[in-house]
């Protein structure tokens, strides 16, 4: 996949994929974090942000926290050095989704999403956004302006076929 990826965006420095899917339970947790992996063993400076504020899970797959994350630094509480959390895997950082707040959609249209993007942009080769499904809640929508890329997960005998027509509209 990361081969693929590299052959169709031309090899281009700073890539912002955000990867989303129809419904729950299609594999974007999954799929962000084999292909950060297969990224950052590469030597590429990589940073997955999990961008789903209503369930956050990501961390977990890391061992790591959700006291602080997105969420924190959106609403003016911490800093961006504050919010980033390295795992065990070199050159792989974590911005975990941070605690549930009473707005998700609406701190994803703050001017801070794009700002906090430039910065990333200067630090990282590699930012992968995992965000809740796109069929579901409007956040993959709002987040789609920061990304160069979309990648639309879809599972064998599981996806709606109605969500495939969908992509193409």
């Amino acid at each position: 996949v990361r081969s693929n990826l590299n052959y169709f965006t031309d090899r281009e420095d700073h890539k912002i994929f955000l990867i989303t899917s129809s419904i729950s339970g299609e594999g974007k947790t999954f799929s962000t974090i084999n292909l950060a992996t297969v990224i950052a063993y590469s030597g590429k400076k990589t940073l997955i942000i999990g961008a789903d504020l209503r369930r956050p899970r990501i961390y977990n797959d890391f061992g790591l926290t959700n006291d602080f994350g997105l969420s924190s630094y959106l609403t003016g509480h911490l800093k961006l050095d504050e919010i980033i959390q390295h795992t065990s895997i070199d050159n792989l950082d974590l911005i975990s989704a941070g605690p549930v707040p009473p707005n998700p959609s609406e701190l994803l249209m703050r001017p801070e999403v794009d700002d906090l993007m430039k910065k990333l942009k200067d630090k990282y080769d590699y930012i992968i956004v995992d965000t809740p499904p796109v069929g579901l809640v409007t956040d993959a929508f709002i987040l789609s302006r920061i990304a160069d890329h979309t990648i639309f997960i879809s599972r064998q005998n599981y996806t709606p076929k109605s969500s495939i027509e969908s992509i193409n509209e």
